[in-house]
């Protein structure tokens, strides 16, 4: 009497080409690797890779771990190699690891500590994994001075 045969809306896929969206609250923190071919947007914390066509990174978000991405704005803290197409990089992002691009955009007070480098100069593709781990030995944002990076070749 109830039950209905018609699929859910929130389970039918979007009839206008329209971009999905996941969002990570600021509440929630994920232990494990994440990957969606749909926008991902994080305010809380990851604590494992990312993989996501897109990628929006809240001032409050942390991830620890390696990001692929075709476009990503990161403005929150990353402890991990990144990897995207195209990466704008805020003001208040804190990042600790190597990163690879192909175009990027770095603003005023952002924090890099690791290297900068194309993806094509650096062999780094979308299906490969990185030539560089990067692993934060102890990072605080309140205390960065105090971090250390150790890097390990394959």
């Amino acid at each position: 009497m109830f039950a209905s045969k018609q699929p859910s809306a929130a389970a039918r896929p979007a009839r206008n080409g329209a971009q999905l969206m996941s969002i990570i609250g600021s509440e929630v923190i994920i232990s494990g690797d994440l990957a969606t071919d749909a926008q991902l947007h994080v305010d809380g914390r990851i604590d494992g890779n990312v993989r996501c066509a897109q990628l929006i990174q809240g001032a409050d978000g942390i991830i620890s771990g390696n990001i692929v991405a075709e476009e990503a704005r990161l403005a929150g803290t990353v402890e991990g190699t990144v990897s995207a197409a195209t990466l704008n990089i805020e003001a208040t992002a804190r990042i600790l690891g190597d990163i690879a691009y192909d175009t990027i955009g770095i603003e005023a007070g952002a924090r890099i500590e690791g290297r900068l480098g194309r993806r094509a100069a650096s062999g780094f593709s979308d299906d490969s994994q990185p030539q560089l781990i990067a692993t934060p030995v102890s990072f605080s944002p309140a205390r960065a001075s105090d971090s250390g990076l150790v890097a390990e070749s394959r």
